[in-house]
């Protein structure tokens, strides 16, 4: 080896060190080792398979960062779309546990971005991957992310089945607290669809003690906005309304501003369901970090929003949201919002449109339990 050059595995190994970083949220340590990688790596001895690695974790980090959301103080630029593309032109050579890397890290990609049916696509080769990976972190971290995809998509009873395998190995790991907070937030989300809300709550309950303990702004706000759905699912909105307003102080308080249009949308819709006259003000500010976002979805659902709760309820508005919510294919948030119009519309005794929205409330639930054939992969 030439003099001054730096060992593959040495890079390797402190790369390793970066993602177990990354996985505990550990941000200023993983800064750290990013940029002792990124100084070494052009000074490394030649080794193709590790600049792969690299990029992915490049990739992996950045995910870190956008869930985090906070404005960090970092000299990182390039974003995620940049780095998977990038990974895209190489991804002929990427095999074995580099495979599982760059489909688990794609899927994570899709997810953050909504697009389902992408995510399941990539998290299945990931899995056909996993033999490579006998790290039992590495494991929780799928059964994690696979558990969160499903419970998006209503698959309630598998959620539980990878959330719980993924809370079984967190548990015993008192480096990874944040991944089973989140892991108490999958476990509770799935008793709400169950309609079991003591057990959510007692889910949210620890979730919400942890997160104060780690002192995530991230994660506090989002026990309290996650408690406030809960209280709302029970129809006890003035609970649902007092959580969901300390989690949007959190979330701005903290420079969070990923999940404001998801907490003011649930804040406004309260609001205007009881005539509160606070509720236009929810709604342009929810409308507002949405647009700034660029979040096409809770753009849409703003919209309807304005469309049912005019004075006089816009059809062709509420239409026109829900069709584009179907081309997402985001049966699960139609069959919510359908049922919020058939609601409305039943109060006002117009039982002719509260019957038709009650009808794309079962249509939507057939797609959802359909689920499972809407995201196979094709051979």
């Amino acid at each position: 080896m030439e003099r001054g050059v730096i060992p593959s595995s040495s890079v390797g190994n402190k790369i390793n060190l970066w993602y177990d970083y990354i996985r505990r949220f550990a941000v200023p340590d993983a800064e750290v080792l990013r940029k002792e990688v990124q100084d070494e790596i052009h000074r490394m001895e030649e080794n193709q398979d590790l600049l792969l690695y690299y990029g992915l974790m490049e990739f992996r980090h950045r995910l870190m960062l956008d869930y985090l959301d906070p404005l960090i103080d970092s000299d990182y630029r390039p974003g995620p779309s940049e780095l998977l593309e990038n990974l895209e032109h190489k991804q002929s050579k990427i095999t074995g546990l580099l495979d599982y890397y760059y489909n688990f890290f794609q899927g994570m990609y899709e997810f953050d971005n909504r697009e389902y049916i992408e995510a399941i696509k990539y998290y299945k080769n990931a899995e056909k991957a996993l033999s490579f990976v006998s790290d039992e972190i590495e494991k929780a971290e799928f059964y994690f992310k696979i558990a969160e995809l499903y419970y998006h998509m209503k698959q309630t009873y598998v959620s539980m089945y990878y959330a719980k395998q993924a809370y079984d190995i967190y548990k015993e790991q008192v480096t990874y607290q944040i991944r089973t907070i989140q892991c108490h937030f999958v476990l509770a989300g799935n008793f709400m669809d169950l309609n079991n809300y003591d057990q959510a709550m007692r889910h949210f309950e620890k979730a919400f003690e942890m997160s104060k303990k780690e002192q995530q702004s991230q994660l506090i706000g989002r026990s309290l906005f996650n408690k406030g759905l809960c209280f709302h699912n029970q129809e006890q909105d003035q609970a649902a309304a007092e959580n969901i307003e300390k989690a949007v102080s959190v979330f701005e308080e903290g420079g969070i501003i990923r999940s404001l249009p998801q907490a003011y949308f649930l804040l406004a819709q309260i609001r205007f369901k009881h005539k509160d006259e606070q509720a236009e003000e929810a709604f342009k500010k929810g409308q507002g970090y949405a647009e700034q976002l660029g979040d096409s979805v809770y753009s849409v659902k703003f919209e309807l929003l304005r469309s049912l709760y005019q004075s006089d309820p816009d059809d062709k508005g509420i239409e026109k949201s829900l069709l584009y919510l179907q081309s997402k294919k985001l049966y699960p948030d139609i069959e919510d919002l359908a049922l919020e119009v058939a609601k409305h519309y039943s109060e006002q005794k117009n039982y002719k449109m509260a019957t038709s929205y009650f009808l794309k409330v079962e249509e939507a639930r057939k797609q959802t339990l359909r689920g499972d054939c809407l995201y196979e992969i094709e051979k």
